[in-house]
């Protein structure tokens, strides 16, 4: 039987225990952290001799950034009007966060409100949203891809998402038009591949807002 004692960490860390089987780069790899950050965190840690019990600290998040546990429930647009930030800063400060599957105790750094480009248009994005939302209940082909591809566990890449260009990782082709906010480069999100006659195919993906998008191409 093990005796686990809590170490007193700064504010901007947490303490975490030794686990039986515990290597630090399965601690970094489980808590989404580098094993450099964790090792400047813990000054003299031997990574080659972690004991069981032994408590070090993990560092939660940059500086100017807060840490938000994800609960149930929780999505990055509700976060994001939470917190006044974009939902492109929050996927900035946590590239590994995949938008479309946010986890229950996953750990999120939200940066500053200043400095994020944030302003008194909050007001202005939940009018948005909330038209968006009211679109898609009443949008026939909204719910016919939904009750499609809305169980679809397949996810694809924005390899880019300019104010001219959209491609994905599961289309050989760039579709043209402005999907920029709509979709961020090298995210990944829900989507469905169809194929019809005569080399005629179509990728259905759902983007930050919940909208479903279905692009078209021959190959």
């Amino acid at each position: 039987m093990h005796t686990y004692y809590y170490r007193q960490c700064p504010n901007d860390h947490y303490p975490y225990v030794i686990q039986p089987g515990d290597t630090l780069n399965y601690i970094a790899l489980r808590l989404e952290k580098t094993v450099f950050s964790i090792l400047a965190a813990n000054p003299g840690l031997d990574p080659h001799n972690l004991r069981i019990g032994q408590s070090i600290c993990i560092p939660a998040c940059p500086p100017n950034h807060t840490s938000k546990i994800i609960e149930q429930g929780d999505t990055l647009y509700q976060i994001a009007q939470n917190y006044q930030v974009t939902i492109e800063s929050i996927l900035e400060a946590n590239p590994s966060v995949d938008p479309n599957s946010l986890r229950v105790g996953q750990r999120l750094c939200i940066p500053s409100a200043c400095g994020t480009g944030f302003t008194d248009e909050r007001a202005i994005i939940q009018a948005m949203q909330h038209d968006i939302n009211m679109l898609k209940k009443e949008s026939h082909i909204q719910q016919t891809k939904q009750a499609n591809y809305g169980k679809s566990t397949r996810t694809t890449a924005v390899l880019k998402a300019t104010k001219r260009e959209l491609q994905f990782e599961d289309a050989p082709v760039v579709f043209s038009g402005n999907y920029e906010h709509h979709f961020t480069t090298g995210q990944k999100y829900a989507f469905y591949k169809d194929a019809s006659m005569g080399g005629q195919r179509g990728i259905s993906v759902i983007d930050n807002f919940g909208v479903w998008h279905t692009f078209n191409y021959r190959v």
